[in-house]
């Protein structure tokens, strides 16, 4: 799918209720293919949907980076410890971590993005 296509179907289809039929269309699994298999697509949401947010994510090594940082961030911005579905965090020191789901804040650093395999600066 090219990007124009899919800007418009995400348009049509992302952050709202759908009903069955919608989701069971053939746009609808284009639109969510390309956003799964299409790293052009993925970028594109990704980066907009961070840029509506105000997180600014144009320092990281990849989108996929940047999505997962921001998720492992609360309302204020500031990490979150004890949240199950945080897969990793970052700190001020530009020091990355994957967090070990045990009642503390055990972290292991990490040097190379999980996703793009470049190394982090640290």
């Amino acid at each position: 799918m090219d990007l124009d296509r899919f800007k418009e179907l995400h348009t049509r289809f992302f952050g709202k209720e759908l009903p069955e039929e919608v989701l069971a269309s053939e746009d609808y699994e284009a639109y969510a293919n390309a956003i799964h298999e299409n790293e052009t697509c993925y970028n594109w949401a990704t980066a907009e949907k961070l840029k509506s947010k105000g997180f600014d994510y144009k320092g990281y090594c990849c989108m996929m980076m940047a999505d997962k940082v921001f998720e492992s961030l609360d309302e204020n911005g500031e990490t979150k410890y004890d949240d199950p579905e945080v897969i990793i965090n970052k700190w001020e020191e530009d020091l990355y971590g994957i967090p070990v789901h045990n009642g503390s804040a055990t972290m292991v650093v990490i040097n190379y993005c999980p996703w793009c395999g470049t190394k982090l600066s640290a």
